[in-house]
């Protein structure tokens, strides 16, 4: 169970009782310690219970409830499983609110740090129409789709992150320990060295004599860029940009349209109201492109006529997708076919990701190259006139 700071002991200047004091002796020393490393351990875990872990947990409790567990005996023997202090502290609460006689929905609401608006949804449908195992069985399906894709993107970029961060060591070693080395043989040749070269020493010199302003430098670089972020016409640049670059905007794109037909179908299949279900859905995918979408999604809605008209006007659907959407409206199957949209949007979105990695891997080597080069050429120039000037 996680610690309660307000129950640890008392702080060193407090009063306590003389008689206390002596019981508790070297005991309470002993104790001491551990209590300290739990009260770090909650002063720095994260904020929210992590995906793979959330996904774990809906699986696990699918199998015990289809087994014929009963709802808190199963929450609680999962919260006893757990070793993550956070999400272990979740549960035993929403157990504590389960067996107090409120509902599943009603006690994760209490958590947002582990269960979304969108997952609250999905149970709260589920009690609603008696088939909860069955809800949290999709949603399982559905998060564990987010998770692999978050996986294949990380697999994406790890190779050229780990080519780029040797690039950087490689350029931080030459400007300090090589090139210096070079500006003492090349010194006597003042203006008659290469512009390339004059650069490069110009560089090492301000990285040595001026190393300590790179910490202040970056400090107030990411402070700059965090004030730009906040203002909504840089966000709103930086969202049509994703949708709009070359090479990423497919992986972009089909990313959103992903989480958009896998949430609605999700919460239309659990019976959420079409308004209710767009509001969650909206909170979700944050894109000026889609508010709009959603704007008109919601007029439309409003006014009866369903959800396919607003799909039909929205320039960055294809018209396949719009006759889908159209179809299974009027079939009376909506939820099921968004679903089957975000099946679709999944193999694609795998297969471009993978592309793209295979894509970025031969651009970096180049630009490693090219580097690597520009630095051997502004060496060997200099090499060649001093052999010269000596013959």
């Amino acid at each position: 169970m996680a610690v309660n700071l307000a129950q640890l002991p008392r702080a060193p200047g407090e009063p306590a009782p003389i008689g206390a004091a002596r019981e508790r002796g070297s005991r309470g020393r002993e104790e001491g310690r551990p209590l300290r490393r739990l009260a770090r351990a909650e002063l720095f875990a994260p904020r929210r219970v992590p995906l793979a872990e959330l996904v774990v947990f809906t699986q696990q409790l699918v199998l015990l409830l289809r087994g014929g567990s009963g709802l808190a005996p199963s929450i609680r023997a999962l919260a006893s499983q757990t070793r993550r202090p956070l999400m272990r502290g979740v549960l035993e609460r929403v157990t504590d609110r389960l067996e107090s006689g409120r509902g599943l929905s009603e006690a994760m609401e209490q958590h947002p740090e582990a269960f979304d608006t969108l997952y609250v949804s999905i149970v709260k449908g589920g009690e609603a129409s008696g088939q909860l195992a069955a809800s949290l069985a999709q949603l399982a399906r559905i998060l564990e789709t987010k998770r692999l894709l978050r996986e294949r993107i990380r697999e994406a970029l790890s190779y050229p992150t780990l080519l780029l961060t040797v690039m950087a060591v490689v350029v931080v070693f030459m400007l300090v320990y090589m090139v210096p080395r070079f500006g003492e043989l090349f010194r006597d040749m003042g203006p008659e060295l290469p512009w390339s070269t004059r650069l490069i020493l110009i560089a090492a010199s301000a990285l040595r004599s001026s190393w300590w302003l790179l910490l202040p430098i970056g400090i107030l670089a990411g402070v700059g860029v965090a004030r730009l972020w906040r203002r909504p016409a840089v966000r709103h640049a930086w969202d049509r940009a994703k949708v709009r670059l070359p090479i990423v905007r497919t992986v972009f794109g089909e990313g959103y349209l992903f989480q958009l037909f896998s949430s609605l179908g999700l919460l239309l299949g659990s019976r959420v109201p079409h308004l209710e279900a767009i509001g969650i859905v909206r909170r979700s995918i944050r894109h000026v492109e889609y508010d709009r979408f959603f704007d008109e999604l919601t007029r439309h809605v409003e006014a009866g006529r369903g959800v396919s008209p607003a799909f039909q006007e929205a320039a960055f659907l294809p018209d396949t997708v719009k006759l889908m959407v159209a179809t299974g409206e009027s079939a009376g199957a909506l939820d099921r076919t968004m679903l089957d949209l975000s099946e679709r949007y999944r193999e694609s979105l795998e297969s471009h990701i993978r592309r793209l990695s295979s894509l970025m891997e031969p651009v970096l080597l180049v630009v490693m190259g090219l580097m690597v080069g520009f630095l051997a050429v502004s060496f060997i120039l200099p090499l060649f006139k001093l052999s010269r000037m000596v013959h």
